[in-house]
């Protein structure tokens, strides 16, 4: 399962930990941006080759990624960022990460190992202080593989706000552009599946046991830095492991995406397309495929980083447009500009719905916590104090402000709150007889600040 979510989150990470010897040099794939022409086309569409993290290497990006950016009509990727959550809704996928992350919390000084997956039975056995901790602690796992994919809190200065792949969607959302996928995505979920099993039952595996410096991860990204994408392939044949796998992962998903640009460029759409650095080189890449259908595709070399463009698009804020949404039961109502999609952990002593701005990159949350206070026979008032005694440890970062508010008739807290990464976060919470509610809006840097977004 974790091979799998891994995958599918990622879509399209088809190298192992993998790199290039220097002492290959790049010949016939020079370069990451690639321009498209000929077969009758009457502007240039472009091809790029993206890696799916959000560490600083990939983001040397010059003005012409971002003049091909804002050039397109149309900004294609792997699938469509936009359409993940309702996608992903439809995959037991998240509620096992979940358990996970809130599991490792909870096993903090008790001795139990992260292995302990947390259930609702398990939550019922801790004091209701522990699931408001837990509540303003977590942070859902699929929230950071949506937007961020930030490795740890201590690897932040060397990241950026989100990964390369969504730095595009939201460049072309931003910019006004069609945005789109080259896959289906419940297809590439169906050949991701299809591809480890073909792997397991592969009983000769393709690679031997021997560790060679010249294909280690820290030489992959050396070769990525440099657009040398003959270092990329050969890496990727060297560290393959399953001729089979790879058909399906890499190869077969080559020719979804090629014969998808192939049809949106026979629109007389101009295009940007953004797929995974593994899929452009080789004879079964994406690059020849085009070629073969009459393309002319030219290499661009990226020189100077070009920040200006990249700052500027990341200041642009994209209006949203909420609609009221009100839980099942009718506990609350609360304007979402999205729809609140659940957590695996849900129904039992903690419910957790979150929904994700990918254009902006914020998420809006909504949790209740079961404290059962009036049947245990706690007052308000001892549960108001015991939500007082855990909000410094648990709100992450530095708590800017905190405000008593009433809303029909319950008492609660506005918080506005500033991580150690410099992002600003607000939350209301309220205490009413039977739970704690609790609505939480993050998003980068100042945006959940200077907007009304949170209000």
């Amino acid at each position: 399962m974790k091979n799998l979510l891994s995958a599918c989150l990622c879509i399209v990470i088809a190298f192992s930990s993998a790199s290039q010897s220097s002492r290959i040099k790049a010949e016939k794939y020079p370069s990451l941006l690639w321009e498209i022409s000929g077969k009758g086309l009457k502007k240039p569409s472009y091809l790029f080759g993206t890696m799916h993290v959000s560490n600083k290497m990939v983001f040397h990006l010059s003005d012409s990624f971002y003049i091909g950016i804002k050039n397109a009509q149309v900004v294609a990727l792997e699938t469509n960022p936009g359409n993940w959550q309702e996608d992903f809704s439809k995959y037991d996928l998240e509620g096992e990460s979940m358990r996970y992350n809130l599991g490792r919390y909870f096993s903090r000084g008790n001795g139990s190992t992260p292995q302990d997956y947390l259930t609702s039975n398990s939550l019922k056995l801790q004091p209701f202080e522990k699931w408001m901790e837990a509540a303003l602690y977590s942070n859902p796992s699929l929230i950071n593989n949506f937007l961020y994919r930030n490795n740890s809190e201590s690897g932040s200065d060397f990241e950026e706000d989100t990964y390369l792949d969504l730095h595009i969607y939201q460049a072309g959302r931003k910019l006004g552009k069609i945005v789109c996928g080259v896959e289906d995505f419940h297809g590439s979920m169906k050949l991701v599946k299809e591809a480890y099993a073909d792997a397991a039952k592969e009983k000769k595996k393709s690679r031997s046991v021997d560790y060679d410096d010249d294909f280690s991860y820290a030489r992959m990204e050396e070769a990525y830095r440099t657009g040398n994408l003959d270092l990329l392939d050969t890496i990727n044949k060297v560290n393959s492991q399953s001729v089979a796998f790879d058909e399906k992962f890499l190869y077969k998903r080559n020719d979804i995406q090629a014969a998808s640009i192939d049809s949106i460029l026979r629109t007389g759409a101009t295009l940007f397309a953004g797929v995974g650095a593994a899929h452009l080189p080789g004879e079964r890449g994406v690059i020849e495929y085009l070629r073969r259908q009459g393309y002319t595709l030219r290499p661009i070399r990226m020189k100077e980083r070009d920040s200006q463009h990249k700052e500027s698009i990341e200041r642009i804020r994209v209006p949203v447009q909420f609609a009221t949404q009100t839980a099942e039961d009718g506990a609350y109502s609360v304007k979402v500009p999205g729809k609140l999609f659940s957590f695996g952990l849900s129904g039992g002593a903690l419910d957790m719905k979150q929904y994700a701005d990918m254009t902006n990159g914020s998420y809006y949350m909504v949790t209740r916590i079961a404290t059962n206070a009036a049947i245990m026979g706690f007052s308000e008032a001892q549960v108001q104090r015991k939500l007082d005694s855990v909000l410094y440890e648990n709100i992450p970062g530095k708590i800017l402000s905190k405000k008593s508010i009433l809303r029909n008739g319950y008492k609660g807290y506005d918080i506005a709150n500033r991580t150690r990464r410099g992002d600003h976060q607000r939350y209301h919470i309220f205490i009413t007889p039977f739970e704690v509610l609790l609505f939480k809006m993050s998003g980068n840097g100042d945006y959940v600040r200077l907007g009304t977004e949170a209000e």
